[in-house]
């Protein structure tokens, strides 16, 4: 098709990034979950296993399913599954610890404060959201092995940055990214590589997202 010849064009052409191939693709592949392109996501894959090795790749797929949903992962999971074959395991907690630490991760992500002040102010019927944000977001998914805490975040913002409308879910892991010592030139070279996926309004908009956030830090 003469689009693929235009979209190659503009990635190997206009395209100038300094991000390394092992982020290039962790952030690359969520993007192309949350953009639903099965055909792309499974030739990057194919791609990513010459940079990257398997079990972070898996880790990265896995780290979009509280996220984006299983239901929507699902396919891409099945995809990963014949790709990769057979990878090491990676959990790390089970029914005993999962709730502590993912609220330790939490705390080290976000700040006790922080957490404590949404969970405390949560209405009683409500509570149960932030209960299973602990256990399985943070419990079962960021507490596994073979990818950091950086990384993991990073691949959340690029998940976030390519879905629909959750400013208020993406501002927060800008925020997270930033802490962690993920500087905004990082995440600013990581929306560079996904414009051709993500499309101008959504990489727009997180463009903006970085900008207004990092901006307020500066003035502080």
């Amino acid at each position: 098709m003469e689009v693929d010849y235009i979209v190659n064009n503009f990635i190997n052409n206009d395209i100038k990034t300094n991000i390394d191939e092992r982020r290039k693709y962790l952030t690359l592949l969520p993007a192309l979950i949350s953009t639903n392109s099965k055909e792309i996501f499974k030739d990057k894959l194919m791609e990513a296993i010459n940079y990257v090795d398997k079990e972070s790749l898996k880790e990265a797929v896995y780290q979009t399913v509280p996220y984006l949903g299983v239901g929507k992962v699902y396919p891409f999971l099945v995809i990963t599954e014949e790709v990769l074959g057979k990878t090491n395991e990676a959990s790390t907690t089970n029914n005993d610890n999962r709730y502590s630490k993912g609220l330790e991760t939490q705390y080290n992500l976000f700040g006790k404060e922080n957490i404590d002040k949404s969970r405390n102010n949560e209405s009683e019927d409500f509570k149960f959201i932030w209960d299973y944000l602990a256990s399985y977001c943070f419990g079962d998914f960021y507490t596994r092995k073979y990818l950091s805490d950086k990384e993991r975040e990073l691949i959340t913002f690029a998940t976030l940055a390519s879905f629909q409308d959750v400013t208020p879910q993406l501002s927060s892991h800008i925020y997270a990214n930033l802490e962690l010592g993920n500087s905004k030139e990082l995440l600013v070279e990581v929306v560079k590589n996904l414009v051709p996926y993500l499309g101008f309004p959504r990489s727009l908009n997180t463009i903006n997202l970085i900008k207004n956030i990092t901006e307020k830090g500066e003035d502080k």
